[in-house]
C-alpha cells in the first residue's frame, strides 16, 4: 500500500470517528441518555469487529473491507467476524471474490438507491472459511443477477427483487 493510500485511509477513518463523536456529543447535549448509551455500544461493537478483522493475519481483504464504504458510494457494508479467524491463507482469493461479487452486482443496481449489506465471516465445518453476504435494495433483473452469481461460484438467493443473499465457502 502506498503512503498516499494510507493517508487517505486514515483521513476517512478520522472523518468517521469525528462523525461518531459529534453524534455522541449531540445526544449528551440533548440529555438523550438512552440514545447515547446505545450509540456507545454500537461504536464498541464496531471497534471489536475491526479488531478481529485487523488481527486476521491478512492484508488485502481487510483493507478492502475497511475502505469499502468510502470507495463504493452506492453501498454501505458492515462486517461481523464470528470467533477469531485466520484469513491469511485465503487473502487474495477473498479479495478477488469480493471484487467480482460487487462487479456483478453493479450491473443490477440503480444509481439513486443505497444498498445496505452485512458480511459475516466464520469458520465452517472441516475448517472451511465461510462468508455470508446479505444485501438490501432494489435489484434490476434479479433472476439474471442470481444466475450470474451462481455461474461464478457463489450461492445466491434473491427475495422480492430487493433482498440478496450470497454464500461463499473457501476450503
Amino acid at each position: 500500500m502506498e503512503e498516499k493510500e494510507i493517508i487517505e485511509l486514515l483521513r476517512h477513518k478520522r472523518h468517521d470517528w469525528m462523525n461518531q463523536i459529534q453524534l455522541l456529543q449531540g445526544y449528551a447535549t440533548l440529555g438523550k441518555q438512552d440514545r447515547l448509551l446505545s450509540q456507545l455500544e454500537e461504536i464498541k461493537e464496531e471497534a471489536e469487529e475491526e479488531r478481529k478483522l485487523l488481527n486476521s493475519d491478512a492484508l488485502k481483504f481487510p483493507l478492502w473491507l475497511l475502505s469499502f464504504n468510502w470507495v463504493h458510494k452506492t453501498y454501505r457494508l458492515r462486517y461481523f467476524i464470528r470467533g477469531e479467524v485466520d484469513l491469511s491463507r485465503h487473502d487474495p482469493t477473498l479479495l478477488a471474490y469480493g471484487k467480482r461479487m460487487i462487479e456483478i452486482m453493479d450491473g443490477h443496481i440503480g444509481n439513486e438507491e443505497l444498498y445496505e449489506g452485512t458480511c459475516t465471516i466464520y469458520v465452517g465445518g472441516q475448517d472451511t472459511l465461510g462468508l455470508s453476504w446479505e444485501w438490501e435494495g432494489l435489484f434490476h433483473e434479479p433472476e439474471r443477477l442470481k444466475e450470474t452469481l451462481n455461474e461464478e461460484g457463489f450461492i445466491a438467493t434473491i427475495f422480492d427483487s430487493k433482498e440478496l443473499s450470497i454464500e461463499m465457502t473457501i476450503e
